[in-house]
């Protein structure tokens, strides 16, 4: 039904086209008699033989070959027309000459041309009408090819293709006719011959075609660059990217404006060639044609540096960059200009063929709406060792990476360059890999933004024992642990200034624009006090806490002791004492569920049954305390607050045993926003505990019918300025609290002068979601088919917050946008059952080996099973004082040791002969899955070009059929033959 829908909405397109077309021609016919009567005659008379529907039979052909024959098409998996557009010139150069050819070679072979130019007509009625004859002639081919290609990839697509990519790319293909038909005419003009007419259009028209090759004949780069934007690819890459932009529309509107006037005067030096003035009209003319060249050629130059005309018409705005990247850009005040140097393999993975065609978008994309301001080298198809790879790696540091993918069911392995560096002066970002999962917007915008500006903003990572910038750990074992620096403190690097910060002094507020709190609980007493200080003075802070660490394992959960520092002799230190979090709880007017101050048990988790993978849960056996948050989540209420920035625009974010909170409504000064809730109808708690390394038990019970808030946005109201309650704003330890009353005086008078009103806090019930892991998961390397296709954004979530509270909004909404592009879903859900019919044989492949194993155990322990009884017998009546002869029981225990030693060969032999046979039926299974998805594609291409072909010869053999019968109506049946 979609299918039908798209290929509807695509005929209303055309219809509208032709209908503008029409809206051109009707003044023509009314205003230009004569050109329109050329018009007609040459248009009815190439759709009145066969030759012509030959013509368009062989174009529409041509157009399905190279739209869905190569096998990169089925490799991409992208449903648009990336393969016709490299081939569409090529395709031109053949059947364009085959339409000019006969617009004035046939006049002058048949003697008509003096009939035409007897004719009361201008020279330009005659021109124009001959022209418009055959752009109405490719026009109808081009629709043809339209049509009958759509429908393919429709089906192929399932009907999602991105209808606005699909009609400007088929719109462009049209504007490159227009150009080409130009050219061709002044071709036919110079001959009468109709072979040599084809000949001179192709060759004509050749340099427009292949100019985008003059790179590899041309050894001055900047020479070259500047050739081959005189290339049809190149004007024609907006159009093939869905943009519809001035620049590219004026290039092929002044190709084909010089070309006609090229006519004109050919069509008129009848009238001065010859004599002495005609000698010197050809000068005159030459110098006209020059300056016209000239003239078009400087417009078109001033058109594409100042492109202020540009609409990206795809319908996933694919091809254009956010309204926020361009006020960055446009923000953007340096004395130099922003360079890009973009470093691409020539052959990516299928994962990666979509994150390549966004990277090229978005680099020409930036460089148009800051032509001043932003230029890019664009490497896109380099080796991954050749010349250019060793460019990029001495300069930049950007190396060939390898990544995994599955293909075919096998999984392979390859080195891809998807690179680039943002330089500004001095100033340099290098981006050594654009990741699958990091918008490639975003990543370019941070970039250009750092390296044009410089100057960072200060993020303070508070030490805690979470030990997110790396250190060691000196509990458990002899020698220390070293734990690495989180993943997630390399992204926040990018883009801020990250500095450690010893709590242990006071800290200075106003060196930090936002500080970043990971586990305070495990803070001390007097740390833990500095922190809720600053916190209390408005610094903006992100608060990560967790009950039940199981990821980060390095900080222990909030109400477990810590851990004495010593080898595995003893004689360490005894345990730190860990400061009072229920201050900062109060403080924040929050409270933790499970409250450990009204509660013995040790604390809790929460848990959601909603699990997206189930594979996940089938083949690790992990439990619902993985938490996964979508918009989807049965029985939730905007569990991603949409009205937050931080959590809007997210699309999954993953909770591992995270715990809860919730506003405790003891401070009236305080805003308590929910960012992350769970279910109502799917939730619950469960103890935690810590002796256990996990859950009490597996008896999650029923869901409780409450919403847990895994993250919530804690600052004061809009002008609240009430004083905190006495010792909320110092957390103490219960020694501290028992000191002397001068010192809990100071304390007090040091409490009652924070204020509420500058608290702006984000407190997150979980710090595992913080671990490198993540940030691996986004990046995407290791992809192993759909079965754990990721989507977490969990680091955008992270990065998200940290943003928001350091007041550096501008990337957070470049940072959720991701492209989404239309993919062959017919391919992918054969190729899928084709898959899990592969996983189900290999499945039980596995199961029967297992049996036959279990089975010839059994067998195995048979075969000994006399003699162990024997033996068994003979150390009974030892046991009960029994004389036994020593040699009866060693012969007892030999025949023994020998029967096992044989059982156990038998059983290895057979082991490795029923794992050889399942690796048989493991490769076998996959050659099946391979031929099958093979099969399928092959199908699909023989469709896909057989089809196209059959309207236009339908069309064809109805018009011959006419014809015939046109001819025969009044001739006597005696004369028919």
């Amino acid at each position: 039904m979609l299918v039908l829908q798209k290929i509807l909405f695509m005929l209303l397109c055309d219809l509208v086209f032709v209908g503008i077309l029409l809206a051109v021609l009707i003044p023509l016919a009314q205003n230009r008699k004569a050109a329109f009567a050329v018009l007609k005659r040459n248009f009815v008379g190439y759709f009145s033989n066969p030759t012509g529907y030959v013509f368009l039979c062989l174009f529409v052909l041509l157009t399905s070959l190279a739209a869905f024959w190569p096998p990169e098409f089925f490799v991409s998996n992208m449903a648009n027309l990336d393969q016709l557009n490299k081939w569409l010139p090529q395709i031109m150069l053949i059947f364009i000459p085959a339409i000019t050819m006969s617009i004035w070679a046939e006049e002058r072979r048949q003697g008509t041309d003096e009939l035409l130019l007897t004719l009361p007509a201008t020279d330009f009625d005659i021109v124009i009408g001959k022209y418009l004859a055959a752009v109405l002639i490719f026009t109808c081919s081009l629709l043809f090819s339209q049509i009958c290609t759509f429908i393919v990839l429709g089906w192929l697509a399932q009907g999602n293709v991105d209808t606005g990519l699909f009609f400007t790319t088929y719109f462009g293909y049209w504007f490159i006719g227009l150009a080409m038909l130009a050219v061709g005419m002044v071709a036919s003009f110079l001959t009468n011959n109709l072979t040599v007419g084809f000949i001179l259009g192709l060759a004509f028209n050749a340099p427009l075609a292949f100019a985008n090759y003059l790179t590899a004949m041309v050894s001055d780069p900047s020479y070259a660059t500047w050739l081959t934007r005189w290339s049809l690819s190149h004007q024609f890459d907006d159009f093939g990217r869905g943009v519809i932009s001035l620049a590219s529309i004026s290039f092929f509107v002044l190709v084909t404006g010089i070309f006609i006037y090229v006519s004109m005067i050919l069509i008129g030096s009848r009238h001065w060639y010859g004599g002495k003035d005609g000698q010197s009209m050809i000068a005159h003319y030459l110098v006209r044609g020059l300056a016209l060249f000239i003239t078009l050629a400087g417009i078109n130059v001033a058109l594409s540096n100042w492109n202020f005309i540009r609409r990206d018409m795809t319908e996933g705005k694919v091809s254009s960059i956010s309204p926020d990247t361009k006020r960055l850009i446009r923000n953007i005040d340096s004395k130099h200009t922003v360079v890009i140097d973009a470093f691409l393999s020539r052959e990516v993975p299928e994962d990666y063929v979509s994150i390549k065609y966004t990277i090229i978008s978005m680099l020409k994309e930036l460089q148009a709406a800051a032509p001043g301001k932003i230029k890019v080298n664009l490497h896109s198809d380099i080796e991954a060792y050749g010349e250019e790879a060793s460019l990029a790696q001495e300069q930049f540091g950007i190396r060939p990476t390898p990544v995994r993918f599955a293909t075919r069911g096998a999984i392979k392995d390859q080195d891809i360059i998807l690179g680039a560096a943002v330089s500004c002066g001095l100033e340099r970002q290098v981006i050594p890999f654009f990741d699958y999962g990091v918008p490639v917007e975003y990543e370019l915008a941070r970039s250009i933004s750092i390296a044009a500006r410089g100057a960072r903003k200060v993020v303070g990572l508070v030490e805690t024992d979470a030990k997110m910038q790396g250190g060691f750990e000196m509990a458990g074992g002899m020698m220390p642990r070293q734990i690495p620096k989180q993943a997630i403190v390399a992204e926040l690097e990018k883009q801020y200034t990250v500095e450690q910060v010893n709590p242990a002094e006071p800290i200075d507020t106003s060196k930090y624009d936002a500080l970043m709190v990971v586990q305070p609980s495990s803070l001390g007493p007097l740390p833990l006090s500095n922190v809720a200080a600053a916190i209390a003075k408005g610094i903006p802070t992100a608060i990560f806490e967790d009950p039940a660490p199981r990821i980060l394992a390095s900080a222990v959960g909030t109400n477990q002791p810590k851990q004495a520092q010593g080898g595995m002799f003893g004689g360490g230190q005894p345990p730190e004492e860990k400061g009072d979090i229920r201050a900062l709880w109060d403080m924040l007017g929050i409270q933790p569920i499970g409250d450990f101050s009204k509660s013995e048990i040790p604390g809790k988790v929460v848990w959601q049954t909603y699990n997206p993978y189930p594979r996940l849960q089938q083949i690790t056996g992990l439990g619902p305390e993985l938490v996964f948050i979508r918009n989807e989540v049965p029985g939730a209420r905007d569990p991603l607050n949409s009205s937050d920035p931080i959590t809007s625009g997210l699309e999954e974010v993953l909770f591992p045993f995270p715990g809860a909170i919730q506003s405790s409504g003891t401070v009236k000064d305080l805003e308590f926003i929910d960012l992350v809730t769970t279910s109502e109808t799917h939730s619950g708690t469960i103890d935690f505990t810590p002796m256990m390394g996990g859950v009490a038990n597996e008896d999650y019970g029923v869901a409780t019918g409450k919403r847990y808030v895994l993250a919530a946005r804690i600052q004061a109201k809009p002008g609240s300025e009430a004083e905190n309650k006495e010792g909320d704003a110092s957390p103490e330890s219960d020694t501290a609290k028992e000191g002397d009353a001068d010192k809990k005086g100071d304390k007090k008078d040091e409490a009652s002068e924070r204020k509420h009103s500058g608290v702006n806090v984000v407190y997150v019930a979980d710090i595992d979601l913080l671990d490198s892991q993540f940030v691996a998961i986004r990046a995407g390397r290791d992809r192993m088919g759909d079965d754990f296709d990721f989507h977490f954004d969990n680091v955008t979530f992270v990065l998200n917050i940290i943003d928001s509270l350091a007041g550096d909004d501008r990337f957070i909404e470049i940072r959720k946008r991701k492209p989404r592009f239309a993919t062959l879903e017919l391919i992918e859900e054969q190729t899928q059952a084709a898959r899990a019919a592969e996983l189900n044989a290999i499945s039980g492949a596995k199961k029967k080996m297992e049996e036959s194993i279990k089975t010839e155990e059994g067998n195995a322990k048979k075969a000994y099973a006399d003699a162990e009884l024997k033996k068994q017998e003979l150390d009974r009546r030892r046991a009960e004082g029994e004389q036994v002869d020593p040699d009866e029981y060693r012969a007892v225990e030999v025949q023994l040791e020998l029967l096992r030693e044989a059982a156990q060969r038998r059983l290895e032999v057979t082991r490795v002969r029923l794992q050889q046979e399942n690796e048989r039926t493991i490769q076998s299974q996959r050659r099946i899955t391979e031929r099958q998805v093979q099969g399928v594609q092959n199908l699909c291409k023989f469709w896909a070009v057989f089809l196209p072909p059959i309207p236009p010869l339908v069309v064809g053999l109805f018009v011959f059929m006419y014809r015939r019968l046109r001819e025969r109506e009044g001739i006597a049946k005696t004369r028919r033959r």
